[in-house]
């Protein structure tokens, strides 16, 4: 009888023995499937802004950004570099420079202090009215088209149609400003 009793101790250990093993493979298991789940979340996520100056949603996806987000950023960095006068130039450039790619950060500061220097020994302000915003294809080019005014001490100096042309990258969700040029013509 005591052998019985035995049996029944060793064959209840060994049924619990394989609910337990059952439930750790179980959990196991799991914990795999909600890790996936997670890693594939981290790299699918979307991020939609809508800033106060915004009537429209704009996403950003890693390394994408829609056209409305890039026309945004076009019109703010033209609008930096474009416009302005003798007191804000270097607040204006300063801003712009924070938008540079930091490949091509040194050059354009370059560029950009001796543009100050003229602008604060001419007394020059410039201002751009645009007219249109496209983004060029599926280039990472955004063509502005407006008129550009400068003025010297209260006296129009020029005033004309330009074409400017900004070339970025998305890095990381960032806009990043690599170059900037005047397109020729018209």
């Amino acid at each position: 009888m005591k052998l019985k009793i035995y049996g029944d101790k060793l064959a209840n250990a060994m049924a619990e023995n394989a609910l337990l093993k059952f439930c750790l493979i179980l959990l196991t298991g799991i914990t795999i499937f909600n890790a996936i789940v997670a890693y594939r979340a981290m790299n699918n996520q979307k991020v939609v802004i809508l800033p106060p100056m915004v009537d429209h949603k704009i996403a950003i996806r890693g390394n994408d950004a829609d056209d409305e987000y890039l026309k945004m950023m076009g019109r703010y960095a033209i609008k930096l570099i474009l416009d302005y006068t003798p007191s804000n130039v270097e607040q204006n450039f300063s801003d712009f420079l924070k938008l540079a790619s930091p490949g091509v950060f040194s050059s354009m500061r370059t560029g950009l202090n001796k543009i100050i220097e003229e602008v604060i020994r001419l007394r020059v302000s410039s201002s751009f009215h645009i007219h249109t915003i496209k983004k060029l294809g599926s280039t990472n080019r955004i063509e502005l088209v407006g008129l550009r005014s400068k003025h010297a001490d209260d006296v129009r100096i020029e005033s004309a149609i330009e074409h400017h042309i900004i070339e970025y990258d998305i890095d990381e969700g960032t806009f990043r400003v690599t170059g900037v040029s005047q397109k020729n013509g018209a």
